[in-house]
């Protein structure tokens, strides 16, 4: 099963605003997408089954980076 992964950008007048690895944007219907789809959210793309799936695993690592940035970055504050 081959995927592609996005990264949720926001939501916007019923559309996602989604980002590729490249930086490449896409508008998806939101009624495309999962109901519990959050901004900052990572999306695997279905090539096969032509389905968007939060990818939780991705997700919460990409979570666990920024928190782990914004502790560094405000440490000697």
């Amino acid at each position: 099963m081959a995927c592609k992964f996005y990264t949720v950008d926001r939501i916007e007048n019923g559309f996602a605003i989604i980002y590729d690895s490249k930086d490449n944007k896409s508008d998806v219907e939101i009624t495309r997408l999962p109901e519990d789809l959050k901004e900052g959210d990572i999306l695997s793309f279905d090539e096969e089954n032509k389905i968007y799936i939060i990818d939780e695993e991705k997700t919460n690592q990409k979570k666990s980076n920024i928190e782990k940035r914004f502790k560094k970055l405000f440490k000697n504050i």
